[in-house]
């Protein structure tokens, strides 16, 4: 599992959505348990709803909103309120919450690389996002081009960002979790 999957569930399971919510003025209980909430939401329109058209769902700690007909987390709303990219909607929420920032795994089978990044054929969006994530984070810890990696993980996030989404095309992530992929290969070559 990917450092960015391993980071989104954590928050998921120890930042209760209610609370994060209540930050934000919504008008829901920061205490309600496992009681399930309706409220406003101004994440579409014109940002006024003059009927409550969300619905917190504790248990899976998101919300659906039936005016915009999307259902979102906690990262996907502070990213939307805030205007973040995911990596810094998470640090964000790991800094209020209190929670450290999970290391960097350090991947050992280098000398497998080049057979590893081409290995990919009929894997899914984030299957291949992870596999380039290994090797971004290789990169990293070999002294690399540190500007090609900052770019290597922009492009990452955004992927990420996409494949998370509710209505997420599987063929579009694929086409674009192997772009990364495909700019990683050509840096792994000039650098070997």
């Amino acid at each position: 599992m990917s450092r960015a999957q391993k980071s989104a569930d954590r928050i998921r399971e120890v930042i209760p959505l209610a609370s994060i919510l209540f930050k934000y003025g919504y008008k829901v209980l920061d205490d309600g348990g496992h009681r399930e909430q309706q409220f406003s939401c101004d994440l579409h329109g014109d940002g006024r709803d003059s009927a409550p058209s969300a619905r917190l769902y504790p248990d899976s700690n998101k919300f659906y909103c039936f005016a915009c007909g999307r259902a979102r987390d906690s990262i996907t709303l502070v990213r939307e309120k805030e205007g973040l990219s995911f990596w810094n909607a998470v640090r964000k929420l790991e800094k209020e919450y209190g929670l450290p920032s999970l290391p960097w795994e350090h991947y050992e089978a280098k000398e497998s690389l080049a057979d590893t990044l081409f290995a990919v054929k009929g894997q899914s969006p984030t299957q291949i996002l992870e596999r380039a994530e290994r090797f971004i984070q290789n990169f990293y810890e070999d002294g690399k081009d540190a500007f090609e990696i900052a770019r290597f993980w922009e492009a990452h996030d955004k992927v990420a960002w996409y494949i998370q989404k509710d209505n997420a095309d599987e063929e579009v992530g694929i086409k674009l979790a192997s772009q990364v992929l495909d700019h990683v290969k050509k840096f792994y070559s000039c650098t070997n």
